[in-house]
């Protein structure tokens, strides 16, 4: 006997809670909103993950048997719980027998930066008999079926889940920190030719003196800067490609002055050191200001600027001789 959305619901709270514990989070509340409250969700479940953060997992539940379901209606549950005082790990929406119509990606994918949290759509076309196979009652009644036709093995399908869940719980300390700048003083050092640290150096004689305390300082700002946007890598990719292209560009302005520093008689490496950080303090500011970044200025600035000097496009050496 077919059931209703409302019969559904009832059916994916004891569900959620069963699978999140056999996933071995430990969980502290599995929520069902009260009927009538527009706080863009019908389910919650609320959870310590594998490092023992508070998560909460919001899900709104769309049993259609007939009806289209509209991307649209979605995406008002969204902006519902955008508005609500919760703070989502991320937004689910489930619907086992109906396919999204009409997504409009561009909106969706641009939203996200200002919600900060990640958005699925677990539907028929994402394997969701899959999920629902791990209680057969459960995907009986919500397929409306006299038997559960689907063989899974029951662990590979709990790891498939828990990886999907992790991967939301990692998409949302990505977006959180999308327009953050946190670079951490940290003792690793960046994977790299120890060759970088020596052209540095060379280029450091030039405007300090062997025992100048600026000469470590020099020396970690950068290492914490190539440190930082290698764990940017996984953590958040688009945020790195946007300094890695910032980086680029100063390399192209490095170039440049670098030779009108060398045609130069009377330019000193001292006064080049300086003007160089103060273009590149200009350029900084734009950049910051064009993403919309928060933090970290200088930290990166230094970083990037020793860096170039690193890599040898920005040569404070007089005609490349110390």
């Amino acid at each position: 006997m077919a059931i209703t959305g409302s019969d559904f619901e009832k059916l994916v709270k004891p569900f959620f809670r069963k699978i999140f514990q056999e996933m071995e989070f430990l969980v502290i509340q599995v929520r069902k909103q009260d009927s009538g409250d527009q706080n863009g969700f019908d389910i919650s479940v609320l959870f310590l993950d594998d490092d023992e953060q508070e998560r909460e997992i919001f899900i709104e539940c769309k049993y259609y048997t007939t009806a289209k379901l509209e991307w649209a209606d979605i995406f008002n549950k969204q902006l519902q719980l955008e508005a609500s005082s919760h703070t989502p790990t991320a937004f689910i929406a489930l619907s086992p027998l109906r396919d999204l119509s009409n997504i409009d990606h561009n909106i969706q994918s641009k939203v996200l930066k200002h919600f900060k949290y990640p958005v699925e759509f677990w539907t028929p076309d994402k394997e969701i008999e899959k999920l629902f196979a791990l209680d057969t009652e459960v995907y009986k009644k919500i397929f409306n079926k006299i038997s559960c036709d689907i063989l899974i093995d029951r662990a590979t399908e709990l790891q498939r889940i828990k990886a999907i869940i992790n991967n939301l719980i990692q998409k949302k300390e990505a977006l959180r920190f999308a327009d953050v700048i946190l670079i951490k003083e940290t003792d690793k050092d960046p994977d790299e030719d120890a060759i970088l640290k020596t052209t540095l150096d060379e280029k450091l004689n030039s405007v300090l003196s062997e025992d100048d305390e600026h000469r470590v300082f020099y020396h970690r700002v950068r290492a914490n800067y190539k440190v930082y946007l290698d764990s940017l890598i996984d953590l958040n990719p688009e945020l790195r490609t946007n300094i890695k292209n910032w980086q680029d560009n100063m390399r192209i302005k490095a170039h440049r002055l670098t030779h009108k520093f060398n045609i130069n008689s009377s330019y000193t490496p001292q006064e080049f050191f300086h003007d160089f950080f103060e273009e590149a303090e200009k350029e900084i500011l734009t950049f910051y200001s064009d993403f919309k970044l928060k933090n970290d200025q200088q930290k990166l600035l230094h970083g990037v600027v020793f860096e170039l000097a690193a890599e040898c496009p920005l040569d404070w050496r007089k005609n490349g001789t110390v």
